[in-house]
């Protein structure tokens, strides 16, 4: 990607020099090779330049900080050092993630690929090249080694040895690394790859199921923590007018890294439904059930298309929502428009998602090579789905049983902040009254509250409780969230009204 060349570009700008390294990760020999191999870069000039981001970071916040805030000069610089600390880390961390990013997708397509060159080595001859087959199929997939195993198919075809060129190879996937081992040590013959032990994906998600409760409780602090702090921000006049509107752009940045970083998983298990939506899941088991009646049928030595229109008149009544997709094919192969692999690939376009895309051309390729083996291995996949979905149960107890402390902190923030926020008219005599107001630039507190000071209160407490509701609720992947919204957004309204009403009357 044009983004990944310009990065390599700034970092290695900064090679020669001899400056301080901010090191956020401590690399294993792979991911070094790997940033050489992949990126032509290394990990000392990434250090260097997160370093450099770092110092541009830091005095910009400074700077903006001493314009827009009267906060004390330690606070701004604490705070500044946290921020710039953040966007250095992020920045050293860009080529970790993408090879990260590559390895999740590689290994998620790991699975297919080693029940598909199982029936390659099955259904091959005795004394076929199984490596250079291999290499064949690797290069079809759409994954991000492909690429690199052209050039190795075109490699052998100038006379290069296929294992000798496999034997240097080096993906972002260890998983994928290790099965390629362990083909050269068995000279690519036959063996049951697919009961391996349990993948990294696997691992990953496991390890993420144990952390989540952790993670959802920092995002709740976060998310509680920043409209509360806006509202003494006011109170005690640190803040001015463009602070304040700038606040709410940087939360949502803010509340959706943590989002993203702690709550999203990022891994791609074929079997899992990443947002528990009933309507993908109905439509995922629909689709399952459609593979498991072709693959019983293929059993029975059915051609590919036979097997197709026999599955879709077995279930037909139990499909809703592939219903439509699955009838125009089975029409189109009844009317000999489209040949089997045609089909497939118009389901592919219609389906769309990775999972559904993985599979079918899986299945393509199968079906191609042998249709007789064809039900075998479509059997081992939704093997493997299965074992997903019992980890995505899991993940969905834990979920359900974040629902009521969630649905509970969204209805206690508004009235917490209502309260405060409704103290207003209370601070602002004093304030006067004393006369610790002297920057013309302050908001609210010099002069007496008018129409525009309350609203421009209301419509950033508002802002913020709407985004720590709209997250919380995407935790536990609610559906229906406007409304919720909108009842916290009214709640805190009244709250608001009641409280500085109650304070105007007192005064």
């Amino acid at each position: 990607m044009k983004y990944i060349e310009k990065y390599v570009q700034i970092c290695s700008k900064f090679h020669g020099y001899k400056i301080p390294k901010f090191r956020f990760k401590n690399l294993d020999d792979r991911f070094r090779d790997l940033y050489r191999t992949l990126y032509n870069t290394n990990e000392s000039d990434v250090n260097k330049a997160s370093f450099v981001i770092f110092l541009i970071s830091f005095f910009i916040s400074i700077i903006i900080s001493l314009f827009l805030t009267s906060l004390n000069f330690l606070i701004i610089i604490l705070y500044s050092i946290i921020l710039s600390m953040i966007a250095s880390y992020k920045f050293n961390s860009i080529l970790y993630r993408d090879i990260t990013k590559k390895e999740s997708l590689l290994n998620s397509v790991l699975y297919i690929i080693k029940i598909n060159f199982s029936l390659i080595q099955k259904t091959n001859k005795e004394n076929s090249d199984n490596c250079l087959r291999f290499i064949e199929l690797v290069k079809t997939y759409k994954i991000p080694i492909s690429v690199y195993f052209k050039s190795i198919f075109r490699r052998v075809h100038e006379g290069k040895n296929p294992e000798k060129e496999l034997i240097e190879l080096k993906t972002p996937s260890n998983d994928f690394d290790n099965f390629v081992k362990s083909l050269l040590i068995n000279h690519f013959k036959y063996n049951n790859y697919i009961n391996d032990n349990e993948s990294s994906l696997e691992q990953q998600f496991k390890i993420y199921l144990r952390q989540i409760q952790s993670k959802i409780s920092v995002l709740f602090f976060i998310g509680i923590f920043f409209p509360i702090g806006i509202c003494f921000l006011i109170l005690f006049q640190l803040i001015n007018v463009l602070f304040l509107i700038l606040f709410i752009p940087f939360f949502i940045i803010f509340i959706n890294l943590l989002f993203k970083k702690f709550i999203r998983n990022q891994g791609y298990l074929i079997g899992l439904i990443n947002d528990f939506s009933s309507h993908e899941r109905k439509k995922y088991e629909e689709f399952l059930l459609f593979l498991r009646g072709f693959a019983n049928h293929l059993r029975t030595n059915l051609s590919p298309e036979n097997a197709l229109l026999k599955s879709y008149n077995q279930n037909k009544t139990l499909f809703t929502i592939l219903k439509k997709p699955l009838k125009n094919q089975i029409s189109y192969l009844l009317n000999f428009s489209y040949s089997f692999s045609e089909i497939i690939e118009v389901l592919k376009t219609e389906l769309k998602s990775l999972r559904y895309v993985i599979i079918l051309d899986a299945i393509k390729s199968y079906t191609e090579r042998s249709a007789y083996y064809t039900s075998d291995k479509i059997l081992e996949i939704l093997t493997i789905i299965h074992k997903h979905q019992k980890l995505e149960k899991k993940l969905e107890v834990i979920m359900k049983g974040e629902k009521f402390k969630i649905l509970f902190f969204i209805f206690l923030l508004p009235i917490i902040t209502g309260s405060i926020s409704g103290l207003f008219p209370f601070f602002n005599i004093i304030i006067r009254n004393i006369n610790l107001v002297e920057n013309v630039f302050l908001l609210f507190f010099e002069n007496p509250l008018n129409v525009f000071s309350i609203l421009i209160i209301l419509i950033v407490l508002i802002s913020s409780i709407s985004i720590t509701s709209n997250y919380f609720l995407k935790i536990i992947c609610y559906i229906r969230r406007l409304p919720i919204i909108l009842a916290s957004n009214i709640i805190f309204i009244l709250t608001f009204f009641i409280s500085f009403m109650n304070i105007s009357n007192f005064l």
